[in-house]
């Protein structure tokens, strides 16, 4: 998943960073193993926190290798706000939350407080119009199934992820000033639909992912789901499929 998918998002953000001598770094990431060697070329020599999603996967970053002169420690994010002092980073990464959009907000807003006045953050996230493949097999699911709470769901979803302008305002609203986005639209080759279908970037990734931005049971979810990875690997059993991901990268100051 890291090479594959997340390696992306994460070169945006690091290229991004303004370095600058003994930087602190806060990362908040599905996996900060995607970032600690962008980060080693920008800023060498800066100390870092990534905040993981569950013990297992802090474990797992703790014992990567990374470049030898920078400092990384890693703990799991269990609640909003952190337990961290405020204005303790000089930049903050925030790189493709898996998160419903109030705690998107909610990721933003800490990432800006523990941000020095004039430290920088940067996100790089999905923006509304990615995945349209599999956006469109649920669709095509709930109206199979007549099944209108799940069509509602998915709009809701859909509209729930933002555009370059609704990121802008989103991060201007939580303190950051200077907000610019960049947009990159990435093609995630596969040889075929059966490729991605059986793929750990769709079973254990973007499932997650669609599911949180569904909010609905899990029992749906998990129908819908399975559904969209049977029918892309039925509808492009020959063809190449392409996974469309609009990734926008936003950079800003902490005002």
């Amino acid at each position: 998943i890291g090479p594959k998918y997340l390696a992306f998002f994460a070169q945006l953000a690091t290229d991004m960073l303004l370095p600058c001598p003994g930087g602190h770094v806060a990362v908040f990431t599905p996996y900060a193993g995607v970032v600690l060697d962008g980060l080693g070329a920008r800023m060498p020599d800066a100390g870092v926190v990534a905040f993981a999603p569950s013990e297992p996967v802090a474990r797992v970053v703790r014992d990567l290798p990374r470049p030898p002169s920078l400092r990384v420690d890693v703990e799991v994010l269990r609640k909003l706000p952190t337990d961290l002092g405020e204005a303790h980073f000089s930049h903050a990464l925030l790189v493709h939350p898996v998160a419903a959009h109030a705690d998107r907000l909610r990721l933003l807003a800490e990432m800006v407080r523990l941000l020095e006045p004039g430290g920088q953050a940067v996100v790089a996230l999905p923006l509304r119009g990615s995945y349209p493949e599999l956006i469109d097999m649920l669709r095509e699911y709930a109206l199979k199934h007549d099944a209108a709470a799940l069509a509602q769901a998915v709009e809701l979803a859909v509209h729930a992820r933002p555009t370059p302008e609704t990121l802008a305002e989103e991060l201007e609203a939580v303190g950051l000033g200077e907000v610019e986005v960049d947009v990159q639209l990435l093609g995630v080759p596969f040889p075929n639909g059966r490729a991605f279908a059986t793929h750990a970037l769709f079973r254990h990734f973007l499932s997650a992912d669609l599911a949180v931005s569904l909010g609905l049971v899990p029992e749906i979810t998990a129908s819908a789901i399975e559904y969209a990875g049977v029918a892309l690997a039925r509808y492009w059993s020959e063809g190449q499929l392409d996974l469309t991901v609009n990734i926008g990268c936003a950079v800003g100051r902490r005002s």
